[in-house]
């Protein structure tokens, strides 16, 4: 048995031929992130900046909540962050030219509501849910540069949603939204509609109005953030944080406060990120920000499911983590790993009926080299145990994949409560047959590509299936 998974090591590639092409990106998400300033808000900002290439950010908005009454503006601590993000930025634009320049964040940083006679409820924070009664009258503040240039995002004629994260407080969102809705009647509709609001907790008033005064607007509400990327949560991570941040991997990262990850914050802009998942498109989806649930009562109310929704992804976003902070020292794009690409032929949204033969194919390709001493780390007690030495390893790896693919049902997602039996679930095409339905029903495949290099990276695409009855 060992002898035959040796050789399968060397020759395995014969099932694969692997393509060099391009993946479809998505549109990037309009971003507006506000944040209070809190300790884990200063460790999710050096993550949120590794990212930037992957948002469209229309404001950094500094805020307060009942955490930080007073908010830390006035301490430039993100001015500090991003003039340490100037210092890797040569370097970021080698692995990916998106990032955006460093005076471009600077432009976008605002201050917003800090004003804490605003902040009229309790810090028992993690006891708000949806449906209680408002408590603030926002009619009654003044506006603020933040609030202002919420408004003036929403009347733009774009039509992609806005993502708007509360790391602290909504306060300044519900200025904005009772200015859009008394001073633009006429686009106050269009204008709120294009709101996703993803909020780490009520963690001032702004919730409870929001939810019954500016009903359009889509609330997205996370309290299992704690527990899974909150303080202590991840305290097995201090390995983590003592050899990629906090040892020579550039200015960035050893403004990380912390030893161990902890970044309550992190999953409102890893909910937007576009991954693959496409947990984005509908809160129900699920993906590294949570998956979610609607609250009975409300159109566009949503609360999250459970841990286990965040935790699954923990180790692949931190992984991906890891990839950037070592772009931050990596001057050539040959010295750092980067995610293999997937391409799904054709669409990502499909109907069919019961009974129907579905066939789904992906192109994929990994446009970095094998790392030998990746390789020979993994592979060579083994290798050794058959007599070679680590000389065979460039002939080992002109043989092994690159990739690992890995078809998988996301049952938690679609509404078909069976299992799918999928045929060659690691190969780049699969095939099943729709099961038989009464009701029209949804299925979410993932297909998870796994890469060989440092760290191991892992790329998604995911394809949703409706499925109707064979009338």
């Amino acid at each position: 048995m060992k002898t035959i998974i040796f050789i399968s090591l060397i020759s395995i590639l014969a099932f694969s031929n692997v393509t060099r092409l391009y993946a479809t990106q998505p549109t990037k998400p309009r971003i507006i992130a506000m944040t209070d300033g809190e300790i884990d808000d200063r460790c999710s900002m050096v993550r949120f900046l590794l990212y930037s290439n992957d948002m469209d950010i229309a404001a950094i908005i500094q805020t307060n909540s009942v955490f930080q009454k007073n908010g830390w503006s006035k301490e430039k601590w993100i001015e500090k962050q991003i003039d340490a993000y100037a210092e890797v930025y040569p370097n970021l634009i080698v692995h990916d030219p998106a990032y955006p320049t460093p005076n471009d964040l600077r432009s976008k940083l605002i201050v917003g509501d800090e004003d804490s006679t605003h902040l009229v409820v309790n810090a028992n924070a993690h006891k708000r849910i949806p449906g209680q009664t408002p408590v603030i009258d926002p009619s009654k503040w003044a506006d603020t540069p933040g609030s202002d240039l919420i408004v003036k995002v929403l009347l733009e004629n774009d039509t992609r949603p806005v993502y708007i994260q509360a790391w602290g407080g909504g306060n300044t969102a519900a200025r904005a939204f009772y200015k859009l809705k008394t001073q633009y009647p006429n686009d106050y509709k269009r204008a709120v509609s294009k709101a996703v609001i993803y909020n780490i907790w009520y963690q001032d008033g702004a919730g409870s109005y929001i939810e019954k005064y500016h009903p359009e607007v889509t609330m997205v509400l996370s309290h299992f953030f704690s527990g899974t990327w909150d303080y202590g949560s991840q305290r097995y991570t201090k390995p983590f944080v003592a050899d990629y941040l906090h040892n020579d991997h550039g200015p960035l990262g050893a403004l990380y406060m912390q030893n161990y990850i902890s970044e309550g914050d992190s999953p409102a802009f890893l909910y937007t990120l576009g991954n693959g998942l496409r947990g984005y498109e509908n809160p129900t989806w699920g993906g590294w920000g949570g998956q979610f649930y609607k609250v009975n009562g409300f159109a566009n109310v949503y609360h999250d499911v459970d841990k286990g929704s965040y935790l699954r992804w923990v180790e692949v976003a931190n992984r991906d983590f890891e990839s950037r902070l070592r772009w931050c020292v990596a001057d050539k794009y040959e010295k750092a790993n980067h995610k293999p690409l997937i391409n799904i032929k054709g669409e990502l949204n499909r109907t069919v009926k019961s009974g129907e033969r579905v066939e789904i194919e992906a192109e994929i390709s990994d446009n970095d080299p094998v790392d030998l001493d990746a390789l020979w780390e993994h592979m060579g007690p083994i290798v050794q145990q058959h007599g070679y030495d680590k000389s065979i390893l460039p002939a080992m790896a002109a043989r092994q994949p690159k990739v690992s693919a890995l078809w998988w049902q996301y049952k938690e997602a679609g509404t078909f409560d069976g299992n799918i039996e999928l045929a060659d679930r690691n190969q780049s095409k699969i095939q099943f047959v729709a099961p038989t339905v009464t009701k029209t029903k949804t299925i979410h495949l993932i297909l998870e590509v796994k890469d060989t290099g440092t760290p191991n990276l892992t790329a998604f695409a995911r394809v949703v299936i409706t499925v109707e009855p064979n009338k």
